[in-house]
């Protein structure tokens, strides 16, 4: 809710859980600022059920001071009221104050900034819903956090596995035919455990785990916002981010640095196969260099990583899942969203991690 121009702007979901906020914040506003008031725009409103339709009906009758007309609402909104209020709407329609930055820039500020600080409110959840599920284990089903170790983990060893090695190999063999030409062939195993411990290890992975998990998460959790089965947990007295969230980002919490530190084994591994079979290097000396130039602050940068990407990977599913409105079609966009947003945001962490680590 929000006041500009001295028109009140409501937007989001106008349910039971969020009309009891917005009255209270209404009571709270000064009486001038109240009689100041001239309409209602309702056009950021994407959801109404009874709660929400009372508090409409009363702005329209002047309960909190005078009456507001209604200038702006969605199709949605507006076939709710026309249905089941007193009185049909008559909406009036007002061009929207154009400019340089109320068009594109202002909007688009905007909506990352509204995305920005909603998705902080549902990683605290997340957070605070796994740590109870942790340390009270009749919060969630029994043998859900071990069963999601195997989901996440377990099974996705293969394709992790597989694909750190085809990289490391590639990685390997292009550095191996550039080192050649200035003697620098055992360099090898330098640029090997390096690059996979601070950068490819846990990149891959996290990009890996949110093709594979990270959108079954947020499919799964969308399905059962728009079955309605989140609102049927609430009504039985279970708390659904616990109950479903927590055991996935308790497994996620301990799968990713293992992941991680598996791909980082196996991508020097492959530079092992192309130093010796390739380059003719003993193996002697490519694990001795690859021991030496491995650092706890590197095993320690790889896990830090891994545990960001994997909480980021959770929250954005989370956050993707529970926003879905609608069917079918908008349970596939929400997944599709949820996979790019993930990808975004953890190449944007490993760059901020790469500058400071560097710097």
């Amino acid at each position: 809710m929000r006041i500009e121009h001295n028109v009140l702007y409501l937007e989001g979901k106008l349910t039971l859980n969020t009309v009891p906020a917005i009255a209270r914040r209404l009571g709270r506003i000064r009486r001038r600022q109240l009689l100041a008031l001239k309409s209602v725009d309702l056009s950021g409103v994407s959801r109404v059920d009874s709660c929400g339709l009372g508090l409409i009906e009363t702005l329209r009758d002047g309960g909190y001071r005078k009456p507001l007309p209604v200038i702006r609402a969605s199709s949605a909104v507006e076939d709710v009221i026309n249905t089941f209020a007193d009185k049909p709407l008559e909406v009036m329609p007002t061009e929207p104050p154009r400019g340089f930055f109320s068009d594109g820039i202002g909007s688009g500020l905007y909506a990352i900034f509204h995305m920005l600080t909603e998705g902080l409110l549902v990683a605290g959840e997340v957070f605070a819903a796994s740590a109870m599920s942790l340390f009270i284990p009749a919060r969630h089903r029994k043998g859900a956090i071990s069963e999601q170790i195997v989901q996440i983990g377990a099974r996705g060893v293969p394709i992790v596995g597989l694909l750190s090695f085809i990289i490391g190999f590639i990685l390997a063999l292009q550095g191996a035919v550039q080192l050649e030409q200035f003697g620098g062939t055992p360099f090898i195993a330098d640029l090997m455990a390096l690059a996979m411990f601070r950068e490819l290890a846990p990149l891959l992975t996290a990009i890996i785990v949110t093709g594979r998990t990270g959108s079954a998460m947020a499919s799964e959790i969308g399905t059962m916002q728009v079955t309605n089965e989140i609102d049927a947990l609430r009504a039985m007295g279970i708390r659904p981010y616990e109950y479903v969230v927590g055991p996935k980002f308790i497994a996620m919490t301990v799968v990713m640095p293992m992941l991680a530190f598996l791909s980082a084994v196996i991508g020097i591994f492959s530079g092992l196969v192309v130093s010796v079979f390739v380059a003719g290097q003993p193996a002697r000396t490519y694990i001795d260099r690859s021991l030496n130039i491995l650092s706890v602050e590197d095993g320690l940068l790889l896990l830090i990583k891994s545990l960001l990407f994997g909480w980021a990977i959770a929250a954005i599913a989370v956050y993707s899942g529970t926003n879905v409105e609608g069917g079918a079609v908008e349970v596939g966009k929400a997944t599709t969203n949820a996979v790019v947003t993930t990808t975004f945001v953890v190449v944007i962490l490993n760059v901020v991690f790469s500058l400071v680590y560097v710097l």
